[in-house]
């Protein structure tokens, strides 16, 4: 009987903290926003009277590049080989499970992607966007960043969405949590660097470059960014008053799901080693008393 009451008592004092016990899950958190076999589709636009207006006048996409020391004219290239306008799909082949960002060493949480890409002509020629070496649908491999700071440095202090070609692989996602003024904070001392200036947006962000700062643009450039729910909604590259560029969503996720506001608190110290830990020591003390009686 005493052995009976005694399995009764350590079973109890274990089961009594299995509530607390934090576990992982193998879903991607909230805040990624994408999900495995979605769809996602944007379309890219080059406004031909504005391109081969002042833009091209100032052979801004050689001034862009001298100025950020990459290439910002792949719109023009796509259009001088008659590959704009389109569209782009992007299939969600897989998410990796919560893991540390290593490209800092910030152990920041991110979320690993995998997209396959098909661009998909819309005017007189039928083309898909297929890898040059091997002549398979590209599959590209993306990151979602928890962090903000993060997120500015990852885009190379947002220089890198200048060019639509680095973007359209990784950053057609965004944290749904990523807080812009931050991300500005952070960006600003690599945008001063190439004579850009920033403002932060309630999605996103808007950077300017004065007339003349890049010395041949004789308007001024602006670059406006913006994402709805985690998704890349509008990439507008503008110069004077009118639009050159433009990228926009035309196909979101169809099961997006909000995170908690504010998000549901966990309980701080209760990981599962310390609970096997207290229970075990919880345990030695119930079977101590017993044996005294």
């Amino acid at each position: 009987m005493k052995k009976t009451n005694l399995l009764y008592f350590v079973g109890i004092g274990f089961l009594l903290f299995l509530p607390l016990i934090r576990v992982s899950v193998a879903a991607p958190p909230c805040w990624v926003g994408v999900y495995e076999d979605d769809v996602y589709i944007w379309s890219y636009n080059n406004h031909t009277a504005a391109r081969w207006g002042q833009w091209e006048t100032d052979s801004m996409g050689l001034t862009g590049t001298l100025a950020l020391s990459r290439v910002i004219s792949w719109f023009e290239t796509m259009d001088d080989y008659g590959q704009t306008p389109g569209t782009m799909n992007h299939t969600i082949l897989s998410l990796e499970d919560l893991a540390p960002d290593l490209e800092y060493g910030t152990n920041y949480p991110s979320v690993e992607l995998s997209h396959e890409l098909v661009y998909t002509l819309t005017g007189q020629y039928s083309y898909d966007w297929l890898d040059k070496l091997t002549g398979l649908t590209n599959v590209y491999n993306g990151l979602v960043l928890e962090n903000s700071d993060e997120f500015a440095l990852w885009h190379d202090n947002l220089t890198s969405f200048f060019s639509p070609e680095n973007i359209l692989e990784t950053s057609l996602w965004a944290s749904t949590q990523i807080n812009w003024n931050t991300v500005v904070t952070t960006a600003t001392p690599g945008l001063t660097a190439v004579d850009a200036t920033a403002v932060a947006l309630t999605n996103g962000f808007r950077i300017t470059v004065a007339a003349l700062a890049w010395t041949n643009n004789t308007l001024a450039v602006e670059l406006e960014v913006t994402y709805d729910d985690g998704l890349l909604d509008k990439w507008e590259l503008t110069y004077g008053t009118d639009v050159v560029f433009d990228i926009a969503l035309e196909q979101g996720s169809s099961q997006f799901v909000e995170c908690p506001t504010p998000p549901a608190p966990g309980i701080p110290g209760y990981e599962l080693p310390i609970i096997i830990g207290v229970a075990s020591i919880m345990d030695l003390i119930l079977i101590k008393k017993i044996k005294k009686k």
